[in-house]
């Protein structure tokens, strides 16, 4: 049976994994399958159009939080236009409260509840033979909701075919190559719908390391493990890494894991991997006892910090944490013990999320018991609870933008410890104080690129700051400017590129010196030597804040190396 299968992303780089496995296995059985990917910032009549060029029986829609309005608007207009077409709806946002979704959207025919391929297929070869609708999908008998089997899951996870049959023009187009070696989690975060099965499927590694040189052959630049906790079974994930660590690629493999489940054996392997070879996302969501109890998480603290610092030590892979504002018996005093705790752990990105009160989540049915406020609609996002009134998550929200301009942009590292260190502040209360200050100038809620946000800095630095002490973090300022925004000199800031020439010239001539530093060193022209390897005097250590003369050498040839140089 012929059938268009849609998928609305939410940027365009991303790439609908689930709906790519359920239509690659409806065509391994026989069926007619075309997948259209847009996004949510595509015009829904262009998006519409292209459904229409494409004539089928069936058309089915993967329904996520972020694209729930979209898609039932799409919906809506294809089924004005095509009555006679059978629309069927799958995902997280509709597989665990069919009622509800089936009353939003009378026009839907078929609802999958749970993971979708091979019921999907079944269904396609029902529909086909007039059969009966299979089991573990709902639908709407004489004005009856009928649940039909409850939620499935695919138990053996080697039947899933590949899911990039168009893995050279998805690479070509720069898109996300999200993968998945497991599904299901065995733990029961309260706010999440991963362990509602409480059941880990694995698909065999024999599959899953054909399915990664697959990748790699191809060229693939990006990984992103979408499994919930990848490092659950060492006997199975740490064979999967080294294979990755060995292959000659520039590949990088993003991994969800438990920081605290990782054992010495992984720990001394991560230490010696390639540059960049793995990424780590470690969500610890709150260091707050009562809040963890609450939400189901049990984490080994001392350890999780532990193995996060020694990570971060080795200085070969980025590390990423997570926490989330909203949670229960969590106010704002304690949501900051949590920041602190986590940010000094000192990791590359601290992402700040917010609680979203999923359906069909322990959370949602323990709403009255929290006093939780929020969103009806997509993404369901918190707004207030009995611990956190409205404006002190409101203030979450500004400093979120903040942080995510500041901290998380990666260019502003040496000055944001300067202004901590000199502020005499703990990390919460100094970025509280840099917060409120950039809302009262007008910077909020406006989004910054890296040179407006170093301008705003300056302006503060200049503000808060006199004499000596605004001096050095000027300075401080100034080397996160050069090494990070390659080319870019503010007349704001005190530039000596001009000053040094000579000796920085007299340093290039010296083509022994310099291969000493840059051994893969050749002149060729001058204007590619000051474009490649930038040279400024800084008159403070950007690290020790000791005052003398620092010259700064930038190798643009070796992703921005930082060479201290002698001259």
């Amino acid at each position: 049976m012929k059938a268009v299968l849609v998928g609305i992303n939410s940027k365009y780089i991303h790439t609908a994994l689930g709906l790519r496995y359920v239509g690659e296995y409806a065509k391994s059985v026989g069926h007619e399958i075309t997948l259209i990917e847009e996004t949510i910032n595509s015009q829904s009549l262009a998006v519409l159009e292209k459904i229409m060029e494409h004539k089928a029986k069936v058309y089915a829609f993967s329904v996520h939080i972020w694209n729930k309005p979209f898609v039932f608007k799409i919906v809506r207009m294809l089924k004005k236009l095509r009555p006679e077409s059978i629309i069927v709806l799958g995902g997280p946002e509709v597989a665990f409260d069919v009622e509800r979704i089936f009353s939003e959207l009378p026009v839907c025919d078929y609802i999958i509840e749970g993971e979708g391929e091979l019921v999907f297929a079944e269904l396609l070869t029902a529909l086909e033979n007039r059969g009966n609708v299979p089991r573990h999908i709902a639908y709407i008998k004489d004005g009856d909701v009928q649940i039909n089997g409850g939620t499935t899951v695919i138990e053996d996870m080697s039947i899933l075919p590949f899911p990039y049959p168009d893995l050279d023009k998805v690479l070509a187009e720069h898109r996300i190559v999200y993968y998945e070696a497991t599904r299901g989690c065995p733990f029961n975060c309260s706010y999440c719908l991963s362990g509602i099965t409480k059941s880990v499927r694995k698909r065999p590694l024999d599959l899953v390391l054909a399915d990664l040189d697959r990748f790699i052959a191809a060229g693939a630049k990006l990984v992103k493990f979408v499994d919930r906790t990848y490092n659950l079974d060492e006997r199975y994930f740490l064979p999967m890494l080294e294979h990755l660590a060995v292959q000659k690629t520039d590949a990088t493999f993003h991994l969800e894991i438990k920081a605290d489940a990782l054992s010495e054996k992984v720990m001394q392997f991560l230490a010696n991997v390639p540059k960049h070879r793995f990424q780590m996302e470690i969500g610890i969501q709150s260091t707050n006892p009562p809040t963890l109890k609450a939400i189901n998480r049990v984490d080994n603290w001392q350890k999780l910090s532990s193995n996060v610092k020694r990570l971060l030590s080795y200085k070969n892979m980025h590390i990423h944490v997570d926490l989330i504002a909203g949670l229960p018996y969590e106010t704002l005093k304690e949501f900051a013990k949590s920041f602190d705790d986590v940010y000094a752990l000192g990791a590359d990105m601290l992402q700040l999320g917010f609680l979203k009160v999923l359906p069909g989540t322990q959370m949602r049915s323990e709403e009255e018991q929290h006093g939780l406020k929020y969103m009806d609609e997509p993404p369901y996002e918190i707004l207030a609870t009995n611990c956190v009134p409205y404006e002190d998550m409101q203030f979450l929200k500004r400093l979120e933008n903040v942080f995510d301009q500041t901290a998380n942009a990666g260019c502003f590292k040496h000055i944001l410890q300067s202004l901590i260190k000199h502020s005499n502040l703990q990390p919460f209360e100094f970025y509280t104080a840099l917060v409120n200050w950039w809302v009262k100038k007008g910077h909020y809620p406006q989004n910054h690129n890296a040179k407006g946000t170093a301008e705003i800095l300056a302006q503060y630095i200049k503000e808060m700051y006199s004499g000596k002490e605004a001096e050095l973090l000027l300075e401080v300022l100034r080397y996160d400017v050069f090494i990070n925004i390659p080319g870019w000199e503010p007349s704001w800031l005190t530039w000596q590129a001009q000053a040094i020439f000579d000796k920085t010239s007299e340093f290039w001539r010296a083509e022994e010196l310099a291969k000493k530093y840059v051994p893969n060193y050749k002149f060729s022209s001058w204007r590619a030597i000051h474009k490649n390897y930038p040279i400024e005097r800084f008159n403070f250590h950007p690290d020790s804040e000791l005052s003398g003369e620092y010259y700064v050498l930038v190798d643009n040839t070796s992703a921005g190396k930082i060479i201290f140089l002698n001259l």
